[in-house]
């Protein structure tokens, strides 16, 4: 014996919105409209914030070197500096600058350069600090994108000095690591001894080392460094500057030094890198 089939309407549930939420929505109607258009909810709120974010920088307090960049390393962007110049100076301001804001920093040591205690006599906050020792370029890639997933504001990839341990990375693999970079907003910063990462990167600053000055033509007393703007994407490239790295016992107390990193103790790190 068949039964007829019974067919039952059932309402749907209305679709909400969760940026048109129905109790946003009445407030708004009930303020001023200059007022309600900085009522937000949370979504909205965290997008807000995000972004604002993103458009920050971190500086690296050698401020001719964040001048030609507009102010330092901008988050969610990867930037490249070339050269053999001090560049290992520059990643220890870096560092320096970034964990003594309290923010989280990692390098990824491929030149095997990175001296702890040398570090932290120069104002790297080793507590925030992720120090990683790649045995090739391509683990030294892999790492930066896996840590780029985690949180870090500040990612230092040190590829050291020729001949770099592994083969030339193939450019997708920059890119890979600039769009890991934006999707999470970390500022990452490429040191290399000559050009690699091409297009990806959203800037590249070259570095050449000028002249070393020696007291009694026997002590190291400082070196200086040429900085280029070789390519920006909103900014005119062409731009230089000079950076002078001294020993402490070199730079005279009675006056300030604008562009000078000042080292506690002999400079190991530019011998290192040339």
């Amino acid at each position: 014996m068949a039964f007829p089939a019974l067919e039952l309407e059932l309402p749907l549930p209305p679709i909400v919105v969760p940026s048109q939420r129905e109790e946003v929505t009445r407030l708004r109607a009930q303020l001023a409209q200059s007022v309600a258009a900085k009522v937000s909810n949370g979504t909205e709120l965290i997008r807000a914030l995000a972004k604002q974010r993103r458009d920050e920088v971190v500086p690296t307090t050698l401020l001719s070197f964040d001048e030609l960049l507009g102010g330092g390393l901008a988050r969610g962007k990867m930037t490249e500096l070339a050269g053999r110049g001090a560049r290992f100076s520059v990643v220890l301001a870096a560092l320096a600058a970034a964990t003594s804001m309290g923010e989280a920093a990692a390098l990824i040591d491929a030149g095997d350069h990175f001296d702890p205690q040398f570090a932290e006599a120069n104002g790297v906050d080793l507590g925030r600090l992720l120090w990683v020792r790649p045995r090739t370029m391509q683990e030294a890639a892999v790492a930066a994108e896996m840590i780029g997933t985690t949180g870090f504001q500040l990612i230092v990839l040190d590829a050291g000095i020729p001949p770099m341990r592994g083969r030339r990375l193939p450019d997708a693999t920059w890119v890979r690591l600039a769009r890991t970079a934006e999707a999470h907003g970390n500022a990452l910063l490429i040191s290399t001894p000559y050009p690699l990462t091409g297009t990806a990167s959203e800037a590249v600053v070259r570095s050449r080392l000028l002249r070393p000055q020696w007291i009694s033509g026997e002590l190291l007393a400082a070196m200086e460094a040429e900085l280029t703007l070789e390519k920006h994407r909103h900014r005119k490239p062409g731009t230089s500057t000079t950076l002078r790295f001294a020993t402490y016992e070199s730079v005279p107390t009675n006056r300030p030094h604008r562009n000078v990193l000042t080292f506690t103790r002999s400079p190991r790190d530019l011998r290192a890198t040339g």
